[in-house]
């Protein structure tokens, strides 16, 4: 089947500067995918292009199987939402909405019906009569939701909608969108810095750095098999530990411990991974468990994966509490407990234990 929307060999120029180094990418009909990265990893130029804002200095951009990549962005099927809501003072909600349908001649019996029906889609039809000025921050971005969605674009590009909310009603506003993109069938290509948004609302996720994806996948895979030191560090809270692998047991890596290298037997390894080269061993806050320096190992407890640490620091953070924790060389690890388990003191010697099978072997 066709992708909706394709990227081939995909770069832009700024002068000297490399913006996007040669992306390819396919996005299929209906599907919400997430363009993820730090400020000046290439998602913004990528939205760009697409919508047609700038244009390539190579490469393709196909929508539909036609290519627009010369086109200008009012002859693209496409709409866009940007961070600023860009509305009107003067105008009402209703003619905010209708205003891309007017300035396309849309006929004049069709427009009304359209914009109530985009206006319900937002839960905003009894704000249709206010001006903007009237509306809270979440029902402005509504009103430029449906101002896109009311041109019944094929593709949506979203560029940080959300970064102007509060953290509160950004998170409501996240699921709210994943369920108005459920329900509408249109594609929507997000850009985010936020790897929050992304792991909450996306089906893919293309993680950006230095113009290139480093890595493209259902959220759960860039979180559970990150392919690169990057990935794991970007894509939530991760602790990274210098590895060096055993060349005799694929399945096994040392790492420092305060006598010297501790084995730990590790289950997943990502691409590239090879004897030789700087690795690290990623393994999640909430993958660890912390017991007392002296308790035995339980039955299956980590597959053998023990470290001794130290207690540094006890955050509690509501419904967690993390603990800062040092090893024998210095490096800080963070585990997860629950506000009802036994507390540790500051200072207390522990163990980490975790199964072989929630550390990841990653590369640089």
């Amino acid at each position: 089947m066709t992708p909706i929307v394709e990227l081939r060999g995909l770069t832009k120029r700024f002068g000297a500067f490399t913006a996007l180094d040669g992306i390819s990418l396919a996005v299929a009909a209906g599907e919400f995918l997430t363009v993820l990265g730090a400020s000046g990893s290439g998602k913004t130029t990528t939205l760009r292009l697409i919508a047609g804002f700038d244009l390539a200095t190579e490469g393709r951009i196909l929508i539909e199987g036609a290519d627009v990549a010369a086109l200008p962005p009012f002859k693209r099927p496409v709409n866009t939402v940007f961070q600023q809501y860009a509305l009107f003072p003067h105008m009402s909600v209703r003619d905010n909405v209708g205003y891309g349908l007017r300035m396309q001649r849309v006929p004049h019996r069709e427009i009304g019906p359209r914009v109530t029906e985009a206006l319900e889609m937002v839960q905003l039809g009894p704000f249709a009569e206010r001006a903007p000025r009237q509306l809270s921050g979440g029902q402005q971005q509504r009103v430029a939701l449906a101002r896109a969605i009311v041109n019944r674009p094929r593709v949506l590009l979203l560029d940080e909608p959300l970064g102007a909310l509060d953290l509160k009603l950004r998170r409501a506003m996240q699921l709210e969108l994943k369920d108005l993109q459920s329900k509408l069938g249109i594609t929507f290509i997000y850009v985010t810095h936020d790897q929050e948004e992304a792991l909450t609302m996306s089906d893919r996720v293309a993680l950006m750095r230095g113009g290139r994806i480093e890595q493209l996948g259902a959220p759960r895979d860039l979180y559970d098999r990150p392919r690169s030191r990057y990935v794991a560090d970007f894509i939530g809270e991760t602790n990274l530990l210098p590895a060096v692998a055993n060349d005799r047991d694929p399945g096994m890596v040392t790492v420092a411990g305060p006598a010297g290298p501790i084995p730990v037997r590790v289950e997943v390894r990502a691409d590239g991974v090879r004897a030789g080269i700087p690795l690290w061993l990623s393994v999640r806050p909430e993958s660890l468990s912390v017991v007392a320096a002296a308790a035995p190992a339980a039955s299956g407890d980590g597959a053998g994966n023990s470290l001794p640490a130290t207690v540094r620091e006890i955050v509690y953070a509501g419904s967690v509490v993390k603990l800062h924790l040092a090893l024998a060389d210095g490096t800080t690890i963070v585990a997860l407990r629950s506000p009802s388990d036994p507390p540790f003191a500051s200072g207390s010697s522990v163990q980490l234990r975790w199964p072989a099978s929630q550390g990841v072997l990653v590369a640089d």
